[in-house]
């Protein structure tokens, strides 16, 4: 029973500490814009920010539903439908600072977030 528990406790703490090691994955890095997936999931092909048009654009595996955007206190701002596996976002529908952006691709219940900061 002793090597069970301490076996057990091996496994939490391996666990534990490998998913604190996981660093934050920076999709978009510009003077004006950071974008940075809050989680390791792999749903965008590619994201960038286009300083011309001011938008935030993101390319994903699987088909958007919606697209969600939360202020900083996680209030929901704005809820999007996409229906296309690209989406523009425009940097004023942010406020300055950090805001979260939700993704909930079609067939899925769960919110994919990223952060998004604007300087």
């Amino acid at each position: 029973m002793k090597n069970i528990l301490t076996f057990c406790t091996a496994v939490i703490f391996s666990i534990t500490s490998l998913s604190a090691m996981n660093v934050p994955e920076t999709l978009i890095s510009s003077p004006e814009v950071i974008v940075v997936a809050l989680e390791e999931v792999n749903i965008f092909l590619d994201a960038d920010y286009n300083e011309d048009s001011e938008n935030v654009e993101f390319n994903t595996v699987n088909e958007i539903s919606v697209v969600q955007i939360f202020n900083e206190a996680g209030e929901l701002q704005f809820q999007l439908p996409v229906m296309s596996t690209q989406v523009r976002i425009n940097k004023n529908l942010f406020s300055h600072g950090n805001s979260k952006l939700g993704f909930i691709l079609k067939g899925e219940k769960s919110i994919h977030f990223t952060q998004v900061t604007i300087n």
